[in-house]
Parts: C-alpha cells; structure tokens; sequence
C-alpha cells in the first residue's frame, strides 16, 4: 500500500528532535498505518504512526 511521498512530522530518535521529513505510507505487522521516512538532518529512519489500518 505504499503511496506517493508526503511530508509528515515525526521524532528523530537520534537528533532528538522532531523532524519534518518525506515519507510514504506503510502498513505494520500489527496492522497499524505508519509513515515511515528518512530524517534529513542525519539519514537515520524515522516512523509516525497514523493509525489503525482499514481493512
């Protein structure tokens, strides 16, 4: 279910700060929608979770 990128915000774990960055839209193993992105400031991979996935 991966779409076009768009720009989410989410926490970089190793800036510790919240990031603007570009992502897509994927789907968990535990059925959770989530963004899922490179941070730009230092490349580590950030994740937002959007919410539960429709079936």
């Amino acid at each position: 279910m991966a779409e076009q990128a768009q720009t989410y915000n989410g926490y970089c774990v190793k800036c510790k700060e919240k990031r603007d960055f570009e992502g897509t839209v994927e789907v968990s193993k535990t059925g959770m929608n989530m963004a899922k992105g490179k941070c730009p400031v230092c490349g580590t991979t950030v994740n937002r979770i959007l919410g539960k996935a429709k079936v």
